[in-house]
């Protein structure tokens, strides 16, 4: 009897011990910094948390279809735990929430909603007298690409980004901000002084102020209600965005043809989190993030000619700046290169180098196709 008892006992042994070395799932979050070096077959898992809603531009039109590609091209062996409209990590609090561990992938990271810690971020909200969707989106691509120095033989990337221990990837940038009012029109200059506009950003209000032009800092989700009532007359917005609050049927009255700048956002995770993913794995998500990002770019170009079409077929304008009385595009050009000689002092004050990052941020522009007034050119 005790020599069956013992057989008994390790037999069970051996068929516990072999469970256990033949599982091949684990948690991203167990993965330990060597695996970026060894190709396993463990399963990963990532939790993703965003502050976008499911039906963002950016949600559906890069992340959604970057998680599908790694999730196919890895056969499974990447899995994405996503959480959306904030419900993981409030939104703008990502950085810390990765930190934190909380998340493993920031969906995205807003470094333009914290200058404190970002204090270059803000670069490509600057306006243009020429620019769309595509053009900043590769322009932005190649600042954070960049290797350029500007800052104490920093680069952008290594300035904002490596010196918090963050890696990231440039996203598509949304879809240039126009001026949209609730019928208010600019035939003359005296119809945009006194203007009361919403605006999104310091730089909004860096230019609204060069122009004369009042302005009303409130959440989007607060400026149908106020419009409808008359509160102020229109906002600095992103045609590619109004369906998310209704605008299409409020705004009657565009500006389109000169740029007031575009939203950036980046990709992040914490270095430490992005070493521990085996290196097989990392070309997959890189090779992704390359195949996503102009499709990205284009979902918010769709997105816009749908709104505008619905719009011009229940009573909307849009006015190309060219057509609008000399003086008035006059008016709105000084207003552009004021902003970027403002926004200049505003990065020198916070200790960074505002001349370096501007140059750097127009030639990239200007290559990929994008137009700025006279003075921003003879920046040297």
């Amino acid at each position: 009897m005790k020599t069956l008892l013992v057989a008994g006992i390790v037999t069970l042994a051996v068929m516990f011990t072999a469970a256990c070395s033949g599982s091949s799932e684990t948690q991203g979050n167990d993965s330990g910094s060597d695996n970026a070096n060894n190709n396993t077959e463990e399963t990963i898992t990532l939790r993703v948390t965003s502050g976008l809603s499911t039906t963002h531009g950016w949600w559906e039109g890069f992340f959604v279809p970057w998680m599908e590609q790694v999730e196919a091209e890895t056969d499974g062996r990447v899995q994405f735990e996503s959480f959306t409209s904030g419900e993981l990590v409030e939104a703008t609090h990502e950085l810390d929430g990765i930190r934190q561990g909380i998340a493993d992938i920031a969906a995205p990271l807003f470094p333009i909603y914290d200058p404190q810690r970002f204090p270059m971020a803000e670069v490509t909200m600057l306006p243009l007298t020429h620019s769309d969707t595509l053009i900043a989106s590769r322009a932005f691509k190649r600042l954070v690409e960049s290797d350029v120095a500007i800052q104490d033989g920093k680069t952008f990337h290594e300035a904002e980004f490596a010196d918090k221990d963050l890696f990231v990837l440039a996203l598509p940038t949304t879809q240039e901000y126009s001026i949209s009012t609730t019928g208010h029109e600019f035939n003359a200059v005296s119809d945009v002084v006194g203007t009361t506009l919403r605006t999104p950003s310091r730089i909004h209000e860096m230019y609204a102020d060069s122009i004369g032009v009042g302005t009303v800092t409130m959440a989007a989700i607060e400026m149908f209600d106020a419009m409808s009532r008359g509160a102020f007359e229109g906002s600095f917005y992103s045609l590619a965005d109004w369906t998310g609050y209704g605008f299409q049927d409020l705004f009657k009255y565009t500006v389109q043809g000169v740029n007031f700048g575009h939203f950036n956002s980046v990709f992040a995770m914490t270095e430490e989190k992005w070493n521990s993913i085996p290196s097989d794995i990392q070309e997959v998500m890189l090779k992704a993030a390359e195949d996503q990002f102009e499709p990205g770019a284009e979902e918010w170009i769709r997105r816009a000619d749908e709104i505008k079409a619905y719009s011009l077929d229940n009573g909307g304008k849009f006015v190309d700046f060219s057509e609008l009385d000399t003086e008035v595009q006059e008016h709105f050009v000084q207003g552009i290169e004021d902003t970027w000689f403002q926004y200049i002092d505003l990065v020198n004050e916070r200790g960074a180098n505002g001349t370096e990052l501007v140059k750097l941020w127009r030639d990239l522009l200007i290559e990929e196709g994008g137009e700025v007034p006279a003075a921003i050119m003879d920046i040297e």
